[in-house]
């Protein structure tokens, strides 16, 4: 099968597509990739890379195809708007000069899902059916993060949303709770299938222990990676930490990551004088962070309390799952369930700072073969629901 991937985000950018698109080439299939120049979550290209170079570069035996991209700069509404825009317009000028024939138009769609009008163009160019996988719900969830209250704004994406949803064969949701929202939309039911997401190779490379972080983990640790947005809500972590400095408890949060909201929080923690409680690596690269999640007592993933999010299942939670660690939450809907139901760990509301440090007081005070069997609990589940194995087999029998 020759398949054409179109994302807006690939290698170097941090994104599960790049996995994908490995286990599919090694599974026998030709596979070339339509993607932007990299910019994500910094906002400026990456080292190498200009709005005129690279337009053609092969990664691991993979043709990739650029396009040019303005890039997110500060993140605004105004310049992520400009972003995604301008891969919708600069992807399908970079579509038509790429030959060959595909059998299969694949479209990863995390935000923005109007990447999907980029695919739906391409498989009309290659007579091809188009597979769009969905990871975010639009609008609600731009309404949401991005916090756009305009209705005309929204009401235009919507139209777009649909048009995307509607011009593709298949839709593939990486939560079932999607399903029935995006039915809602008037898309037909049958057109939509289920398929979640996995953790990537990447994380799990290092067996290692890198001796030069050892001395941040001296205390029980609660680490969080990622991406550090609005939306992630770590904000709770603050009050969490208030709580903990008036009963004297000793911990320390290790935050793993870079994003949009790292300044506000740094300024955040300092004027609320919490600062002991924090330590922030930084940006690092994926197959160095398994490291920090062996030295690390439990994984922390919040996000801020939202109906749309409720029904997301962020891929963070299929990462800490696989590396078989005890996880502590603070969100809502589906993700809130699977910790709590695997016995994998504590889970409470989004926004309730009162629970939170409940629990991470309850984990604290856990003897270390309790938190190991957690730590079981939670591979066993991954094993059974998420593992790459069964995942990239449904997405080759879905796609063809």
């Amino acid at each position: 099968m020759r398949v054409l991937v179109v994302t807006q985000y690939y290698s170097p950018e941090n994104f599960l597509i790049n996995d994908v698109v490995k286990s599919l080439k090694s599974r026998g299939h030709y596979v070339e990739v339509l993607t932007a120049i990299p910019n994500y979550p910094e906002g400026k290209f990456y080292k190498g890379y200009n709005f005129f170079n690279k337009h053609t570069e092969i990664i691991e035996g993979v043709k990739i195809n650029r396009s040019r991209i303005i890039p997110r700069m500060g993140a605004n509404k105004i310049s992520l708007s400009l972003n995604y825009l301008s891969f919708i317009f600069f992807g399908i000028i970079r579509l038509f000069f790429l030959k060959g024939m595909f059998d299969r138009i694949f479209i990863f769609a995390p935000s923005p899902i109007t990447v999907g009008l980029v695919g739906s163009i391409a498989a009309k160019k290659f007579k091809a059916k188009s597979i769009l996988w969905v990871q975010d719900l639009w609008p609600e969830s731009v309404e949401v993060a991005g916090k756009i209250n305009n209705r005309l704004i929204l009401k235009f994406i919507s139209f777009l949303t649909k048009l995307t949803y509607n011009y593709c064969d298949l839709i593939l949701v990486q939560s079932k709770y999607f399903i029935e929202h995006i039915v809602n939309q008037k898309i037909p039911i049958n057109k939509i299938k289920y398929l979640p997401n996995y953790s990537s190779d990447s994380y799990l490379k290092k067996n290692n222990i890198q001796e030069n972080i050892k001395n941040y983990f001296n205390e029980f640790t609660i680490t969080f990676a990622g991406n550090i947005g609005a939306a992630q809500n770590l904000e709770i972590l603050i009050k969490v930490a208030q709580k903990l400095k008036k009963k004297s408890e000793i911990l320390k949060f290790v935050i793993i990551g870079s994003g949009r909201n790292l300044t506000n929080l740094k300024n955040k923690i300092k004027n609320n004088h919490v600062e002991n409680y924090f330590h922030f690596v930084g940006r690092i690269d994926p197959e160095f962070i398994s490291s920090y999640f062996k030295l690390s007592d439990v994984l922390f993933i919040s996000l801020i309390k939202s109906k749309i999010f409720s029904l997301t299942i962020p891929s963070k939670l299929q990462t800490y799952l696989s590396y078989g660690k005890p996880i502590i939450g603070s969100i809502d809907g589906v993700s809130n369930e699977i910790i709590n139901s695997s016995n994998s760990g504590y889970a409470s509301n989004a926004d309730d700072s009162e629970k939170l440090y409940k629990n991470i007081i309850k984990m604290k005070n856990l003897n270390k073969s309790e938190l190991i069997n957690m730590g079981k609990n939670a591979s066993i589940y991954y094993k059974q629901n998420f593992s790459k194995d069964l995942i990239i087999s449904r997405l080759i029998e879905l796609i063809k």
